[in-house]
């Protein structure tokens, strides 16, 4: 790791001192999402991340862990991983969506996640064992600082998992396992899942190294799956009923998507063509728009804009019905091949049939500014960041939607504005002096800016305080 890399860290704070307060273990937690972002590692998709939280909300609602703060954010990586960070982040993967075989599979990942961040592991681990804790969220945030080019090892290091102490310092206990594993269970079983699931995938996931090159998922070498662990979840699930759970076409459509455009590179994508033509090529697979989807998804990836268009009418067709997912598609390989008043059309009915759906917003707006219509998507923007408050990325079109007009003070504002969404207090503070200084902003938007500018600095001096507390 590059030693410019290891000076981004956040400021932990020092080995000794008290157990965190939830409160301060939510601020780490913020801390380390804020490099996160900052290198990449979070995926900003609209649809896996309104997916991932509305499918978290069904476990989330359940007695285990109601009335605790969770957000669930992808990564695209075609790993099979899921990961928890301090105060209730919760990292899932594309590989993991794509191996999913069904919404209960995904689901038991998910609440065992969720476990351990109800029962507080971090937590404990961050008192039980101070310095190694702190030496393992370093190499939490400095893995995922290398995810890019070394995705194995990064994620292990993600994972809480071996690299800068024993194995036995840094990943969950057998009995935090299992407690996250009795946890996930209660989850499902009162959010209606198939309980018989969580075996079944882990099962799977052992047997997974037979087929792979690759070797055992990097899920089972940070969350290891033992006989005992095994037996346990055996008998848990025997004294359950058993529950027959139907996957919506959402999840069905968002695996294909995930394997599609969970890898990187022409190979990866030549992978998943050969997977969704083989799954054409049966009966039921023909019959299924999942394929389908997954093909349109490969297309628009390979810039192949018409591929992607034929795929999707098959998709439509074997639907039986329009999609939203479909519809966000078109008007991408509209966009993306330059036809940029089919891509105005078509988004304008998008829009108008799927008004609530943060994909369609953020890409009607793209359209919007490629048509030159900015004072349109200005419009689009600021009604719909009063409807999406804590979406970052429709402020950062909108910045770019002001600089297109020559407002620099306006633009560096919604610039700010996104910033402070993923509480980036530094840059934030930056885009604020600068919005201050353009000289072109109207006492209402100046008022702001100033308003805004003295918040930011009040909560980055307490921010330097939570660190050397820390």
């Amino acid at each position: 790791m590059a030693p410019a890399q290891v000076d981004r860290l956040p400021d932990l704070g020092a080995a000794s001192g008290d157990e965190l307060s939830g409160a301060a273990e939510r601020r780490l937690g913020e801390s380390i999402m804020r490099e996160l972002r900052s290198e990449g590692i979070v995926w900003d998709d609209a649809e896996f991340t309104d997916f991932l939280n509305r499918f978290a909300a069904r476990l989330i609602s359940t007695g285990p862990a109601r009335s605790q703060q969770f957000e669930f954010f992808a990564v695209r990586d075609k790993t099979i991983n899921a990961f928890a960070l301090p105060g209730g982040y919760i990292g899932i993967h594309t590989g993991l969506m794509a191996a999913a075989a069904n919404e209960s599979e995904l689901a038991t990942v998910m609440g065992h996640e969720i476990g351990h961040v109800t029962q507080r592991h971090i937590s404990r681990m961050l008192s039980n064992q101070r310095q190694a804790s702190m030496m393992a969220l370093a190499g939490l945030v400095l893995g995922a600082l290398a995810a890019r080019s070394s995705p194995d090892a990064a994620i292990g290091a993600m994972s809480l998992g071996d690299t800068l102490a024993t194995r036995s310092m840094l990943s969950f206990s057998r009995d935090a396992e299992r407690e996250a594993d009795r946890v996930g269970l209660e989850m499902l079983r009162e959010a209606k899942f198939d309980v018989r699931a969580a075996p079944k995938f882990f099962e799977r996931l052992q047997q997974f190294n037979r087929y792979n090159e690759g070797g055992m998922p990097v899920y089972v070498r940070t969350h290891p799956v033992t006989g005992e662990r095994m037996t346990d979840l055996q008998l848990r699930i025997q004294d359950l009923p058993a529950l027959e759970h139907r996957d919506r076409i959402e999840f069905r459509l968002l695996r294909a998507r995930a394997l599609a455009v969970g890898g990187d590179g022409v190979d990866s994508l030549a992978a998943a063509k050969r997977t969704f033509d083989q799954q054409i090529g049966t009966p039921e697979g023909a019959k299924d728009p999942g394929p389908w989807f997954g093909l349109a998804s490969v297309a628009n990836a390979s810039r192949d804009w018409a591929a992607s268009d034929g795929a999707l009418d098959k998709a439509e067709q074997t639907l039986g019905a329009p999609h939203v997912f479909f519809a966000r598609l078109r008007v991408a390989n509209s966009l993306g091949s330059g036809n940029v008043s089919r891509a105005r059309e078509q988004s304008d009915a998008a829009i108008r049939t799927y008004p609530d759906n943060l994909a369609i917003i953020r890409l009607r707006a793209q359209v919007l500014i490629a048509a030159r219509s900015y004072r349109d998507a200005i419009g689009l923007l600021r009604e719909k960041t009063a409807d999406f408050k804590g979406d970052a990325e429709l402020w950062r079109i909108l910045g770019e939607a002001h600089q297109a007009l020559g407002e620099r003070g306006l633009a560096h504002k919604a610039a700010a504005e996104g910033y402070l969404m993923r509480s980036m207090r530094l840059p934030a503070l930056e885009q604020l002096r600068l919005a201050r200084d353009a000289g072109d902003l109207d006492f209402f938007n100046g008022s702001i800016v100033d308003a805004k500018l003295r918040e930011a600095e009040a909560l980055y001096r307490e921010e330097m305080k939570d660190a050397r507390r820390w």
